[in-house]
């Protein structure tokens, strides 16, 4: 059996992006039972809810500070615990006790320096890089993260393995969307409030073909502060008053509600720049909506979409988007079965174990 630690810090923070990728993965792989797993963070209620498995075991950090627990928190846990293999995110602690597994979902900072402060960049860049050569096992995202894993980190492609993130099929929500947000049909969008997530272009093109006049925009993601809450303001600006009544932007959605907004939705918009995979295009693909999704970075493997543009190109998602809303020959149940087969967590959770498997021999 091989006993596995895992970071899961990210799950006292919220329910996103990281912490989606470990609740899919783990939720799969605890059903082996060749694997034990062990979660830490600090609030255990959250780790029951998500992982309610009888099999399964929490501890918290030994220090309060992140930074103490990286640095020699989980040196002391892994040692007494004895652990055959610890995962992270991003980055590992200096101190080895174990295997390391590292997952790196992307280094879009790299590449798209516009969209990162530069301290960042340096920080991440050489946290990352360190990471990456420390540990055992390199996983990422998709086949464009690891090319540029393996480029900027000078690292063989063969010591890096793609782990993607996977999408439920999920059965159809007893919710009347539109009746509960008072809002028509619909085009919508789920993302954080970015400027790579390129909110103001799919804004721009609802507002220049018109489409306020048969259907209102749904912008679903938070925007309480910092810079998503500047990427905010910057929408707000550009629309007029006379349509703001069909502009709405929504937050703290749960995924009952989530799935809805999918299912009832006249058509999703993914119009991102860049992105190290990109699970919302697939959870609309999954849950029956049309999906028009941007064909850059990571995108480009999502090849199953029947509609795709570059971002770049202004003029072509105007032309893609009104293309999509007027197709009534979708192939809704073969891009579904598209995104089942290659994107499912039981397959990659098999994957996983057979990469566990060749990094302790």
């Amino acid at each position: 059996m091989r006993n596995i630690l895992v970071d899961a810090y990210v799950f006292d923070c919220g329910f996103e992006g990281t912490a989606t990728y470990i609740y899919g993965l783990y939720t799969s792989l605890i059903n082996n039972e060749n694997v034990a797993v062990t979660f830490c963070a600090s609030k255990h209620e959250n780790l029951r809810f998500y992982f309610p498995q009888a099999n399964v075991r929490f501890i918290k950090p030994k220090f309060k500070s992140r930074i103490l627990q990286m640095l020699l928190g989980y040196t002391l846990q892994i040692k007494k615990g004895n652990y055959d293999f610890a995962h992270f995110q991003y980055y590992v602690p200096p101190i080895k006790k174990s295997r390391y597994i590292v997952t790196i979902h992307d280094i879009l900072f790299i590449h798209f320096k516009k969209y990162f402060p530069i301290f960042k960049r340096n920080i991440y860049k050489f946290l990352f890089q360190y990471s990456a050569k420390k540990s055992n096992i390199v996983l990422t995202d998709s086949l464009y993260s690891k090319k540029c894993i393996s480029k900027e980190f000078s690292i063989a492609e063969n010591r890096i393995n793609i782990i993607p993130l996977a999408a439920k099929e999920i059965p159809a929500i007893n919710i009347d969307i539109k009746k509960k947000y008072d809002i028509r049909n619909y085009i919508h969008f789920v993302s954080r409030f970015e400027r790579r997530k390129n909110h103001i272009s799919l804004l721009k093109a609802y507002i220049k073909l018109e489409l306020y006049k048969n259907y209102d925009i749904v912008f679903i993601g938070n925007h309480k502060s910092g810079d998503e809450f500047k990427c905010y303001k910057e929408l707000l600006k550009i629309i007029p008053k006379n349509i703001s009544q069909h502009v709405h932007f929504l937050q703290d959605i749960d995924n009952a509600e989530l799935n809805a907004f999918y299912q009832q939705s006249a058509c999703f918009v993914y119009p991102s720049f860049a992105e190290g995979f990109g699970i919302p295009p697939l959870e609309a693909g999954v849950n029956d909506c049309k999906v028009l999704c941007s064909n850059q970075t990571a995108m480009e493997d999502f090849n199953f979409f029947k509609h795709q543009f570059n971002p770049n190109n202004p003029g072509e998602l105007e032309q893609k988007l009104m293309k999509i809303i007027e197709d009534e020959n979708y192939p809704f149940e073969e891009i579904k079965q598209s995104i089942l087969k290659k994107y499912n967590w039981d397959k990659i959770a098999k994957d996983f174990i057979n990469i566990l498997e060749n990094a302790w021999e």
